[in-house]
């Protein structure tokens, strides 16, 4: 076989490119035997840029342990800040470093750092022993260990993070990072973002808005850092905008309202109310403010005169238990009469979650106003029952809705004590019984229409002449009045003289 030369010296140039390249490839990332030595006992790091280049046996341990961003700079700088937190203070780049020497803060670990050549050497050392012994089954089990709480906090739903005391995050769970990627829109990379960027990390709970969704976060202390957790509290935050506006609206209503109203919590504290209160109440809004208790609330009522005066204190003691059991049961209701006069409508209604609402309105010209009503009525009454001729009144449907005195003592009736009352059938019947019956059946179709009666004259059974006449009043109602002759007027009414007669012949 015959081997043509233009075609192997392509080969042989190729070949030695392709040494070349690996070459520089075992210079630059390789573990070439001037770097380190693995049978090295030192925890060493060879760093160059922003990756670690090489490590010791134990620095491959670590490095491996703090997970798949292990090998850049910024990881194993933010773990070796965790013991050394003056490295995480320095404002200067690594190669910019020069030799320095690091103290940890537990008064035994040291770390060197020096040039070497364009990287960086970093030497972790121990003033005690630098290694401690451990069996194959101890180191085994600790590593489950780390790997199951690795993958708890990587399967936790909400974002986990520890950032160190000066704000820098030194571990995340898959969570933060698929938060990191919904923000930011691109693959985390160390150093990682602090995306809630707060402000204030004190121990304790906080929110914060990150994009469209808010976060209620919790940090907790953590060695020299903090360990925090943010949970999504967006739905609850729409809750609570939409109950806040809810209050909004409820509140401008009740603003406008000119019943008093007192809303207690189920702990029995004052949670709302409205202008009308304090106007009704002279109550301080400064107090109200404050959510007194019921107790405290109608103490000072009490203080004010806002309220009736109880016999005693216990009897004071037993009202407000009996207002707080019937307010809550939705049977509370009272009228307050005031010492200045006035009169307050109380009542009470049950609310949701064991709550309940004390309603006061000022019902003052209401009663007034009732009583004046009823004043006049009485004085009408007074009126009627004074007249001389006996007056039935019927309504539109026929019933018997007032007589007076002349007419219960002509027809021998009790009407004014409520007995006897019925429809204008039943007077008819009851008047037949009393006198000439063909007398009223003319003025029966009468008293059943809206006209005048043309006045009639009956004569009773004991021979006593009534006129009889009807007439209509407002409303439907009719008036049917019997007039007695002049001559039977003594016999119906009679004079003060004939009283005492009749007072002595009893005796």
């Amino acid at each position: 076989m015959t081997i043509d030369p233009t075609q192997v010296i392509p080969f042989a140039m190729m070949s030695v490119a392709t040494g070349v390249v690996i070459l520089a490839i075992l210079i630059r990332f390789g573990r070439a035997k001037l770097l380190i030595d693995d049978q090295s006992e030192e925890t060493v790091f060879l760093v160059d840029g922003a990756h670690v280049i090489d490590a010791t046996t134990t620095g491959r341990m670590i490095l491996d342990l703090l997970g798949d961003a292990g090998w850049t700079t910024d990881r194993l700088l933010r773990w070796l800040a965790e013991t050394f937190p003056d490295l995480a203070s320095a404002d200067r780049k690594l190669s910019e470093l020069g030799n320095r020497v690091f103290l940890g803060l537990d008064g035994v670990s040291r770390l060197d750092i020096s040039p070497d050549g364009d990287r960086m050497r970093l030497k972790l050392t121990h003033a005690g022993h630098g290694r401690i012994a451990i069996d194959r089954i101890c180191h085994d089990a600790a590593r489950a260990e780390l790997d199951a709480l690795r993958k708890l906090g990587d399967d936790l739903p909400q974002p986990v993070w520890r950032q160190d005391a000066y704000g820098h995050i030194t571990w995340a769970n898959t969570a933060y990072l698929d938060l990191v990627r919904q923000v930011s829109g691109s693959e985390p990379a160390w150093p990682l973002t602090n995306i809630m960027d707060m402000a204030e990390t004190t121990p304790g709970t906080s929110r914060t808005k990150i994009g469209a969704d808010w976060f209620e976060l919790t940090f907790a202390p953590s060695g020299q850092g903090m360990l925090a957790a943010a949970t999504p509290v967006s739905g609850l935050v729409e809750a609570e905008v939409a109950l806040q506006s809810f209050k909004g609206t409820m509140s401008r209503t009740f603003a406008h309202l000119t019943i008093g109203l007192a809303i207690f919590d189920r702990t029995r504290r004052l949670a709302v109310f409205n202008p009308a209160l304090t106007d009704l109440t002279t109550l301080p809004v400064p107090l109200l403010v404050g959510q007194p208790t019921l107790e405290t609330f109608l103490d000072a009522l009490r203080a004010r005169q806002m309220m009736p005066e109880p016999r005693d204190y216990s009897s004071w003691r037993d009202r407000v238990a009996t207002v707080e059991k019937a307010a809550q049961n939705g049977t509370y209701s009272e009228l307050w009469h005031l010492p200045d006069g006035r009169t307050y409508r109380v009542t009470g209604r049950p609310q949701p979650d064991g709550a309940f609402a004390l309603l006061m309105e000022d019902i003052s010209a209401e009663i007034s106003l009732t009583r004046s009503f009823r004043a006049q009525i009485e004085t009408s009454h007074s009126v009627i029952d004074a007249l001389p001729d006996a007056i039935a009144v019927f309504d539109r449907a026929g019933a018997l809705t007032m007589t007076n005195t002349a007419y219960d003592r002509l027809w021998g009736t009790r009407t004014q004590d409520g007995i006897g009352h019925g429809a204008l059938e039943d007077a008819v019947s009851h008047w037949r019984q009393r006198c000439d019956p063909g007398l009223l059946d003319g003025i029966t179709e009468t008293l059943s229409g809206t006209r005048h009666a043309p006045e009639t004259e009956l004569r009773l059974d004991d021979g006593r002449r009534v006129a009889i006449s009807a007439a209509p009043l407002p409303g439907g109602s009719m008036m049917v009045r019997f007039a007695l002759r002049a001559a039977e007027v003594s016999k119906l009414m009679p004079t003060r003289a004939h009283l005492l007669i009749e007072e002595r012949l009893k005796a």
